[in-house]
């Protein structure tokens, strides 16, 4: 059955988050029509803010509510009962990142979409920055090249989520520390930038080394990918430097240099410096790239939307991409562990 227009959206996890979500359904062409917590306080705050009925458990909002899609920002642990019971009432799902907690949730989340007659999307949202289309369109046009490796860092200077005390450094919930949180965004833009080639190999480091938790707060990672294509990795909730969203890509005719949240790219071609003034040329934004002001999250809204009607952008996370991620994210840790390299193709 054909969603309605507009189409009527709940949202499960009504934290920080699911809140993000809600502001920016409230400026596309969707409603806002319910949404779920098993916390009072929260659920009275959302409902008291945006005039919808809410509920302490997620099934019963499946059952009572006329909804055509569901925004999952609960725990990673939750995520697969949530996705999938709201998939089997044919209802669209947007999940945060990361899949799941684990590879073995992921890939029932992935089985159940498979199997699913509504869409299923991953929330990357460094894919909806300015900067990232742009350097995408570069790449598309051909004009870097071969791109033979991606450096993406994900640092924050000392910015713990809930400051140690939530459920994101809780391993159980979670499923890891920060590779889980930040380090989700950096691979996949990676992935993303180098077009989602096969994983062969992965060397990972993690260390928690600031605060009193059970996961890491630091991660460093290089991946081998097909045709020795590579990637490097570096993400931390404490950096003992300063913030950085910074990517840098390589390519056989020229490099790009840039940051998520910047819309300014510096790009450097293969021409000797000095010869030419372009030569680590900053570029502006580009206007037919500009869209929804920078908003990555407004941006990765509106394509999920998109996916009711079945128009699906290659901006649009896909469950095999993030099963990827997510085995990725498995072989750091691993590869941690064993202090050797590991294939993620073990996990298959």
């Amino acid at each position: 059955m054909p969603p309605k227009s507009p189409p009527r959206v709940a949202i499960v996890g009504l934290g920080t988050i699911g809140r993000i979500h809600a502001e920016r359904i409230l400026r596309l062409d969707a409603a806002l029509a319910a949404g779920a917590d098993v916390r009072a306080d929260a659920r009275e705050l959302f409902a008291g803010e945006y005039d919808v009925p809410t509920y302490a458990d997620h099934e019963t909002m499946l059952a009572d509510a006329d909804i055509d899609a569901v925004f999952v920002c609960v725990p990673n642990r939750v995520h697969e009962q949530v996705a999938i019971d709201a998939l089997e009432h044919e209802c669209a799902v947007l999940l945060e990142k990361p899949l799941a907690h684990s590879v073995e949730s992921a890939e029932r989340i992935a089985a159940a979409a498979a199997d699913a007659e509504a869409s299923c999307v991953v929330g990357f949202t460094m894919r909806f920055s300015n900067a990232t289309r742009r350097v995408a369109a570069l790449r598309d046009e051909g004009r870097l090249g071969s791109v033979s490796h991606v450096d993406a860092t994900y640092l924050r200077r000392n910015a713990l989520p809930g400051e140690g005390r939530g459920w994101f450094t809780d391993p159980d919930l979670a499923g890891g520390g920060v590779a889980m949180d930040l380090g989700v965004h950096a691979l996949d833009l990676a992935l993303y930038l180098l077009e989602y080639p096969t994983v062969r190999e992965v060397t990972g480091v993690t260390r928690s080394e600031f605060g009193d938790y059970d996961v890491e707060d630091s991660a460093h990672a290089l991946v081998r990918c097909g045709d020795d294509r590579t990637i490097s990795i570096r993400v931390s909730w404490r950096a003992t430097r300063s913030s950085s969203k910074r990517c840098i890509v390589r390519g056989s005719d020229a490099g790009v240099e840039f940051n998520v949240t910047e819309p300014t790219l510096d790009v450097f071609d293969t021409r000797p410096v000095g010869t030419d003034e372009s030569d680590g040329r900053p570029t502006g934004p580009d206007e037919m790239l500009s869209v929804d002001g920078g908003d990555m999250h407004l941006a990765e809204d509106r394509a999920f939307l998109a996916t009711l009607a079945g128009e699906r952008t290659a901006l649009a996370g896909t469950v095999e991409d993030a099963l990827t991620v997510q085995r990725v994210l498995r072989a750091i840790y691993d590869s941690s562990d064993r202090g050797e390299a590991v294939r993620p193709s073990e996990y298959q």
